[in-house]
C-alpha cells in the first residue's frame, strides 16, 4: 500500500507532544518544527491520524514543495502533482492559500497560479475542468507562501480541534487540542492508571474535563465527527476507513468498560455548569464525570476507591494590569487550598502570568511552555505534599486583605505607614487635604503616591532598560494591592498613571473619561481635581508654596497668570485680594476648570480668562501687572501654536516679554521643571534676580529637590 506524505499542524509548543501521538497512531515521524509535525504513513494510518489525534489541528497530504518563489517556480511545482490523483474532474474545490514569499506577494495571486496549473493539467488530458467554489468544495487544496512554498491536500477540511461537543462557551476558552496536551503533559492519564481520579475545580464551560474523560476511556476525538474530506477523495478506500472505524469504536466501548476512576469540575458560574453538562452529553460521557456549582475554594471530591490523584485547572490570568492585581487573592486562595484540601496529589496550573503563578506559593517540578492562540502561557506542575492545616500558615499579616504579600512587599507596606502618619499629621498642621506620601523612598519600589481627600493617584517612574520587566511590573503589583490597603480606601479610590518623559502638551492630554472628580482644600483655598483621566490631577503639588506666597503677596495688586493651566495661582491670588486676575492659556477645557475653581471658592470680581496663545498674547498685550506667574510646559508643540516652544531655548525671549509688562516694584516668579534647565546669563545682567528653589519645594516633596527651579525676577533699581 503506499505511503503518503503528511504534515500536521498544531500550536505552537505542541510539536514534540504531537510527534509522540503521531508515533502511536502508526505514523513515521521525520521532522519537528514550531508549526507541526512531518510524516509519513500508509492509508490506515492516515485514517487512524484524522479519527484519532487529540493534538493536531490541520492534517495535510503533501503534494509538492519548491524554494524557487516565482511564478514560474510556483507553476512548475504544482504542474508535477498528478491533480487527476486528488480531484475528479468537473467536481468543485478550494484552495486556501497562506503568506507570501519571494515574487510572490500575495497569496491570492500564488492561489490563481495553482488553478492555472490544475486547469492546464485537465485541459492536456481532454477533462472536464474541476471548478473553484469556497462553500461547496468536496476537496481543499491547501498552499503555504513561506521560506519553503508548499502544496497539499487538507485530509479532514476542518480544524481536529473542532470535536463536535462544544457547541457553546465561555469566552477564551481552551481550544480541545490544548487542553488535550495540557492533560498529556500533566500526566494524564498514565500516572492515574484505570482507577485515578481527576478534577477541575474551575472547569468553566467543561473542555478539561471532557478532554480528561476522553482520554481515560481512550474515545477517539473524531468519534464525534466522524466526516472529513478524505472519504470524497478518488483514493478513498471505504473498507480500510470501515476498518479504521470500527477499531476505535471498539477502544472506545472498552474504554468505558474498563473505567474504575472519577472525574470532577465545578464552577462558581451555574451557567457554566449548565453549558460544561450539556457538552458532557453531546460528548455522550455525561455518565462518567460528575459536575458542581461550587466554589473552587469549598468543593471537596469523592476520592473513595480512587488510586493517583490529578488536580488541572485554567483560573483567569487577566491580561491587563487591573485584572492581574484583583486576581492575586484568587491564586494565593488556590494555593493555601491545595496545600489544606489536596495533600498527596500531583496539580497543574495553567496561567500566562508569572506573577499570579507565584502567588499560589509552591514551588513547580516542571514548567512547559505553550500557546493560548498569540498568548504566551506556561504549564506549573506541583506535588502537593500532605495535608496542611489552615492555622499553620506562616505568615499573618497585621492586615488580613494583605496576607501572603512578599517580604519585601511587607517592608514597603511598613515605610508606607509610617509615611502615612508622618504627613497626615503635617498635612493636618498645614491645612492640606492633598499632599505626597510616598516618592520612591525605596528604589525597588519607584513610585510616587498622592493622597487627595481619600483619593490615591500612584505615579510609576518608568523603569529603565537594565530592570527586569516581570519584576517591575511585580514590584508595582505590591504597591496597588499594598496602597489601599493601608490608606483605608477601596481600590477603586486609587488611580495608577506613569511618569516618563513628557513632550509637548501630552501631561495635559485626557487619557480616559471616567471623571472622578473630588475637591481638595489648600491654605483655605478648594479645588477641583480629576484623579481618572489625564495624566496630572489638575492641581500641581509641587508648586503649593509657591501658591501660597503669592496669596500672601498679591493684596491689592494686578496678577496675570501665564500658561494658567487650571488657574490654581490665580485663585489663591484671588483669595489673597488681588485687585484683578488674568488667567491665559490655549485649552479652553483648562480655563473652563479655571473657572469653575472661582466658583467654588465664591469668588468674584474683575477676574479675566483669555484663551490664547501665550507667547503671541505677550507680544500684543499692553496691560501692565504687578505678580506675574510664569510657569510654561517644557515643551510645546500643540496644534493651536504655530511654533514650538523650547524653554531651554525660548526662556529669555519669553521673560523679556512678560518683563515689559511688570509694572515697576512688581516680581515675576518663574518656574520651570526642565531637570537640566539653566538659566540664560544676559537675564541676570538685565534684572534683579533671586533663586527661591529651595523655598518654592514643599516639604513633602523634599526627596525630590530637583522637581521644578523657581526664581524672583524683578527690575534692576
Amino acid at each position: 500500500m503506499n505511503e503518503f506524505s503528511l504534515f500536521a499542524s498544531c500550536p505552537k509548543g505542541l510539536e514534540y507532544v504531537l510527534a509522540d501521538e503521531l508515533k502511536t497512531l502508526g505514523a513515521e515521524v521525520l521532522k519537528t518544527n514550531p508549526a507541526g509535525v512531518e510524516a509519513k504513513a500508509d492509508l490506515a494510518g492516515v485514517y487512524r491520524i484524522c479519527l484519532g489525534s487529540r493534538l493536531a489541528n490541520r492534517v495535510l497530504r503533501l503534494l509538492q514543495s519548491t524554494r524557487t518563489a516565482t511564478r514560474d517556480g510556483l507553476y512548475q511545482a504544482a504542474s508535477e502533482v498528478n491533480w487527476s490523483e486528488h480531484l475528479r474532474p468537473g467536481e468543485s474545490y478550494w484552495i486556501a492559500a497562506f503568506g507570501s514569499s519571494g515574487d510572490i506577494r500575495h497569496s491570492r495571486f500564488g492561489a490563481q497560479v495553482v488553478k492555472d496549473a490544475i486547469n492546464d493539467h485537465f485541459r492536456d488530458r481532454d477533462l472536464e475542468l474541476p471548478v473553484i467554489d469556497k462553500r461547496s468544495g468536496v476537496q481543499t487544496v491547501q498552499l503555504n507562501l513561506a521560506k519553503t512554498i508548499t502544496l497539499g491536500l487538507d485530509l479532514a477540511g476542518r480544524s481536529l480541534h473542532q470535536r463536535g461537543y462544544r457547541q457553546e462557551g465561555a469566552a477564551a476558552p481552551l481550544k480541545e487540542n490544548l487542553a488535550a496536551a495540557i492533560l498529556y503533559r500533566a500526566g494524564w492519564p498514565e500516572l492515574c492508571g484505570e482507577d485515578g481520579c481527576f478534577v477541575d475545580p474551575m472547569c468553566g464551560s467543561g473542555t478539561l474535563v471532557v478532554e480528561a474523560a476522553m482520554i481515560a476511556m481512550d474515545v477517539a476525538p473524531g468519534l464525534l465527527n466522524p466526516h472529513f474530506l478524505f472519504e470524497k477523495a478518488p483514493w478513498h478506500d471505504p473498507e480500510v476507513w470501515r476498518g479504521v472505524y470500527e477499531e476505535a469504536m471498539e477502544k472506545a466501548v472498552l474504554g468505558k468498560r474498563r473505567w474504575r476512576g472519577a472525574i470532577f469540575g465545578c464552577d462558581l458560574n451555574p451557567a457554566a455548569i449548565r453549558t460544561a453538562k450539556r457538552n458532557l452529553s453531546r460528548a455522550g460521557l455525561d455518565r462518567w464525570v460528575k459536575l458542581e456549582t461550587a466554589s473552587a475554594m469549598d468543593f471537596t471530591p469523592d476520592t473513595e476507591g480512587c488510586g493517583q490523584r490529578l488536580l488541572v485547572c485554567n483560573p483567569p490570568y487577566g491580561e491587563r494590569l487591573g485584572q492581574e492585581l484583583e486576581l492575586r487573592s484568587l491564586y494565593r486562595a488556590l494555593g493555601r487550598r491545595l496545600k489544606t484540601a489536596y495533600g498527596e496529589w500531583k496539580a497543574g496550573i495553567f496561567t500566562s502570568s508569572v506573577n499570579l503563578a507565584k502567588e499560589i506559593g509552591l514551588r513547580a517540578d516542571k514548567q512547559y511552555h505553550l500557546y493560548n492562540g498569540p498568548l504566551a502561557t506556561t504549564l506549573y506542575l506541583f506535588d502537593v505534599y500532605g495535608n496542611r492545616p489552615e492555622a499553620e500558615t506562616p505568615r499573618k499579616p497585621q492586615n488580613a486583605s494583605l496576607e501572603g504579600i512578599s517580604e519585601q512587599a511587607q517592608m514597603f507596606r511598613n515605610r508606607l505607614s509610617k509615611n502615612l502618619a508622618k504627613w497626615s499629621k503635617w498635612a493636618k498642621k498645614q491645612q492640606l487635604s492633598a499632599y505626597r506620601i510616598y516618592d520612591a523612598d525605596m528604589p525597588e519600589y519607584a513610585v510616587a503616591i498622592d493622597w487627595y481627600d481619600g483619593g490615591i493617584i500612584v505615579q510609576e517612574y518608568a523603569p529603565p532598560k537594565s530592570v527586569d520587566e516581570e519584576k517591575a511590573r511585580q514590584r508595582l503589583l505590591d504597591v496597588l494591592e499594598v496602597t489601599p490597603a493601608v490608606l483605608g480606601i477601596d481600590g477603586g479610590q486609587l488611580f495608577l498613571k506613569q511618569r516618563k518623559k513628557q513632550k509637548g502638551m501630552l501631561q495635559y492630554e485626557k487619557t480616559d473619561s471616567s471623571r472622578k472628580e473630588r475637591t481638595v482644600e489648600e491654605h483655605g483655598c478648594r479645588f477641583w481635581v480629576n484623579l481618572s483621566d489625564y495624566l496630572d490631577s489638575g492641581l500641581f503639588l509641587d508648586h503649593r508654596p509657591t501658591r501660597y506666597w503669592i496669596q500672601k503677596h498679591c493684596s491689592g495688586k494686578r496678577f496675570l497668570n501665564l500658561f494658567c493651566y487650571t488657574g490654581a495661582a490665580s485663585v489663591h491670588a484671588a483669595a489673597g485680594g488681588a485687585a484683578t486676575t488674568t488667567s491665559v492659556d490655549m485649552s479652553q477645557t483648562y480655563l473652563g476648570w479655571a473657572e469653575r475653581n472661582f466658583h467654588l471658592n465664591k469668588l468674584t470680581g474683575p477676574h479675566r480668562f483669555v484663551r490664547a496663545n501665550v507667547l503671541e498674547w505677550l507680544k500684543a498685550e499692553r496691560n501692565t501687572y504687578d505678580l506675574i506667574f510664569l510657569d510654561p510646559p517644557t515643551f510645546s508643540n500643540s496644534k493651536k501654536m504655530e511654533d514650538v516652544l523650547d524653554i531651554q531655548r525660548d526662556h529669555a525671549g519669553l521673560i523679556e516679554d512678560c518683563m515689559r509688562l511688570l509694572a515697576p516694584g512688581g516680581v515675576l516668579i518663574f518656574s520651570c521643571n526642565y531637570r537640566r534647565f539653566k538659566l540664560d546669563s544676559g537675564i541676570e545682567e538685565r534684572f534683579a534676580v533671586e533663586n527661591h528653589t529651595a523655598a518654592s519645594i514643599p516639604e513633602d516633596f523634599k526627596r525630590n529637590e530637583r522637581i521644578h527651579q523657581c526664581w524672583h525676577i524683578r527690575h534692576s533699581a
